[in-house]
Parts: C-alpha cells; sequence; structure tokens
C-alpha cells in the first residue's frame, strides 16, 4: 500500500472579518497520529472543516498524496474528498434513525450517492452477499468497542457517547486512508474511551494518517506522535507529545484555561 500523506500550506479561514484559523501548515502521514490541542474557540474545529471540505479557505497548497500520485483538494467538495478516502468525523453524530445501528456502521464501506447506499443495504427481501460481508464488517467493528449488542437496535435508543462510536465505527470501516477525528472522546466513560484509543492506536498499523482534535491531555499524550497546540487560530507550539504537553508555554495557555 503506498505511503498517504495530507498536506497544507498556510490554511487561513476567515467568518466575515474574524480570522479562525490564521496560516496553519500541517503535514499528516500514513501511520502517524498528529493530535491538534488548544483552549475552546482556538480554531481547531474549524481547521478539520476546512481539510474536509465544510468551510471555504484560503490556501496556498492543499492535497493528498498516494505514493508518488498528489491530488490537489483546494477545488473538491466534502463527498470527493471523501470518495479520495479522507473521511471525518462531527463533534455531534451524524446517523440515519430510519437504520439500525449496524445498518448505519455498513452505510461507510458502501461507495456512491446515498441512494445507492440505501439500495444496497436495504434493496430485496434479503441481503445480497456484499451486503451480509459488508454487515460482519460493521459487526466486527461494534464489537472492537464495545457495541454489538447494540447492532439492531436504532440510533435514538443509544446514549451520545454511544451515537459517537457508531459513526467512529462507520469511519473506521469505510477504507479511509485519511481519519479526520473532531473530539472523539468526548462524553464517552472511561472504559469507552479506552476502547476507543486502543482502536485509534491501531490506525498505525494499518498506515492510516490520523489528525485528532482532543481536549484529553492524557489521551493525547498516549496516542500522539506529533502535537500541534493552537490559541487564537494560529499554531504557538508544535513537536512530539511530551515536549509541547510538558513545555511552560503550553501549560500556562491551555492548562490554566483548563484549571480556571
Amino acid at each position: 500500500m503506498n505511503t498517504v500523506r495530507l498536506s497544507v500550506r498556510e490554511m487561513t479561514v476567515r467568518f466575515g472579518g474574524v480570522v479562525a484559523v490564521a496560516r496553519l501548515s500541517l503535514d499528516v502521514t500514513g501511520g502517524e497520529i498528529l493530535a491538534l490541542i488548544g483552549p475552546n474557540g482556538a480554531g481547531k474545529s474549524t481547521a478539520i472543516n476546512g481539510l474536509s471540505g465544510f468551510v471555504p479557505v484560503t490556501v496556498a497548497a492543499l492535497s493528498v498524496r498516494y505514493g508518488d500520485d498528489v491530488v490537489d483538494l483546494t477545488r473538491l467538495s466534502p463527498p470527493q474528498r471523501s470518495r479520495l478516502g479522507i473521511v471525518r468525523t462531527f463533534q455531534t453524530p451524524r446517523l440515519i434513525p430510519e437504520l439500525t445501528v449496524w445498518q448505519n456502521v455498513a452505510m461507510g464501506s458502501v461507495a456512491g450517492d446515498v441512494r445507492r447506499r440505501w439500495f444496497e443495504l436495504l434493496g430485496g427481501p434479503g441481503l445480497s452477499r456484499g451486503a451480509r460481508e459488508r454487515r460482519d464488517r460493521a459487526v466486527t467493528a461494534l464489537a472492537a468497542l464495545g457495541l454489538d449488542r447494540l447492532a439492531q437496535d436504532s440510533p435514538g435508543e443509544l446514549s451520545l457517547g454511544e451515537q459517537r462510536l457508531v459513526e467512529i465505527a462507520r469511519a473506521m470501516v469505510s477504507g479511509a486512508r485519511v481519519l479526520l477525528l473532531d473530539e472523539p472522546f468526548a462524553g464517552l466513560s472511561s472504559v469507552e474511551q479506552q476502547r476507543l484509543a486502543a482502536e485509534i492506536d491501531k490506525l498505525r498499523s494499518a498506515s492510516v494518517a490520523a489528525l485528532l482534535v482532543e481536549h484529553n491531555l492524557e489521551l493525547v499524550r498516549s496516542l500522539a506522535d506529533t502535537v500541534v497546540a493552537m490559541d487564537q487560530g494560529a499554531e504557538f507550539a508544535r513537536g512530539d507529545a511530551a515536549t509541547v504537553l510538558d513545555s511552560h508555554e503550553v501549560r500556562e495557555r491551555y492548562l490554566g484555561e483548563v484549571a480556571r
């Protein structure tokens, strides 16, 4: 499998006269977990929105590389980026209430538009061989996160934390080459957090490039290869997890914010 790398240079996001992200540059490589940290309003989630195409950006360059092939992302829509293997999760889970939990997860592994996905999963009196295989992958992903018992439930019966894990399971079965995780641990119990952390850690061996936005700094310390600290839309520290998290400036800006 060719090594994947998501690269952005000098990305800026503006909302009117407000600069939410200022000239951010990042490289996220397959087998690596890069974490964005910072106080609320620092621009972390906006950065993910920019990388995934959900907000307009000004950039010097934004591309994804697969081996020797480079694809310019600047003009591509979110669905087009998703089809290239750039998959994201949201702070508020986006599940389809008419589908069961396993069907929501299996949607991640069906290519094409939403109508085709529904047909692949629900068309006909029984599941096709391909749909059965997708169901099995979905249930396996749910089991890894401790949710296999909920496979036949509807999303409305789940807690917020369980819904968040279902969305992450869907992302994990999608065949993502680049995974953008927006505060995936928020609202989870300690047991759920540890299960999810173990699955995220496995992304390295699958050569997935992962970008993680997270407030739980102990989880960041245990998972991230590289940490970028942001405040007021701009980067102010970068390095390995221990160096950044133990730095005086990060402790003053970020940990001081948490303490308040």
